[in-house]
């Protein structure tokens, strides 16, 4: 009989320790599903920098190239059409250089 109180006391332990088990290998899945969702967000910013070209060009580097002064080139994007880009992320705008020897192209042929 003694026998049997103690396999009844080993299975009560084994019962246990499953749980016990389970609860930490329900824990371990959401901790590698938290890293996941985690390193994939990551990894879409690192792709939106990527796709960010190259060729862009800051109020500075434009002023510096057209020899303008900052609010000149703020009057010109205000008022004038000037082209610019707002890329998600960032405070400033930005200038493709493309786009800009495309507008100067259009202002040489209006004769401005």
């Amino acid at each position: 009989m003694e026998e049997v109180i103690d396999i009844q006391k080993l299975l009560r332990r084994q019962k246990a320790y499953m749980k016990g088990i389970l609860v930490m290998t329900e824990k371990l899945f959401e901790i590698q599903t938290q890293i996941a969702e985690l390193t994939i967000k990551e990894l879409k910013k690192e792709k939106k920098r990527e796709r960010a070209p190259s060729d862009l060009l800051s109020s500075k580097d434009v002023c510096s190239m057209l020899e303008i002064s900052a609010s000149t080139l703020y009057r010109m994007r205000t008022y004038d059409n000037f082209p610019s880009v707002k890329i998600e992320g960032r405070k400033s705008v930005m200038f493709r250089k493309q786009d800009i020897d495309e507008y100067m192209e259009n202002l040489k042929k209006q004769g401005l």
